[in-house]
């Protein structure tokens, strides 16, 4: 009689953690993402990346003086998308032409209006001579630009007011690839 009470208290406690992981939404779908990626405030973005002394040089030549906000990003870069769905794995390490156009600085609202943050930015243009990574440059709906410097939120760079910002005529090369968490970069092909 005991056995078969310890027997029915070990069945209902698995039963138990069984429905408490189905409840959580433990799926088979996350076994093909990192362990960053799963982690918690986990993002992730595909982006151009680039040197941070050609960068830096760029601001300093527009502005005069660089940072004017405290905060930086972990790397520059231009996003071409921000978490998205599919991956171009295929194109990570592709050399990519960033022609920055103009400089601005100012003050931007979140797109709820619930926070404003002091940003400067450059606004850019991309090329590639790969055809592939140029395909995917033309369907991307996005205004490239590098986030400098801000004060709250530097994901509002694309909204500064560029048409009235200094024009700048500079050139500069970058890579394409993937940043997960502002920590781990992947610049090299993944196929």
């Amino acid at each position: 009689m005991r056995i078969h009470n310890r027997l029915q208290k070990v069945m209902l406690l698995f039963l138990a953690c069984s429905l408490l992981l189905a409840l959580c939404g433990c799926d088979r779908s996350q076994e093909d993402q990192s362990a960053q990626e799963q982690a918690p405030g986990r993002f992730w973005y595909e982006s151009v990346f680039l040197d941070e002394e050609d960068v830096e040089h760029a601001f300093i030549e527009a502005s005069g003086d660089f940072p004017k906000c405290e905060n930086l990003p972990f790397h520059f870069h231009v996003t071409t998308s921000f978490m998205p769905e599919e991956r171009h794995e295929e194109l990570y390490g592709t050399p990519v032409t960033v022609h920055i156009m103009r400089y601005a600085y100012g003050s931007v609202q979140g797109e709820k209006g619930n926070i404003a943050s002091d940003n400067e930015g450059l606004l850019v243009e991309l090329s590639s001579t790969d055809k592939r990574m140029q395909d995917l440059i033309d369907s991307t709906d996005a205004i490239f630009h590098i986030t400098g410097s801000y004060s709250v939120a530097g994901q509002y760079t694309a909204q500064l007011d560029y048409a009235d910002g200094t024009p700048i005529d500079i050139t500069i090369e970058g890579v394409f690839g993937l940043c997960i968490n502002d920590k781990s970069l992947t610049l090299e092909q993944q196929n």
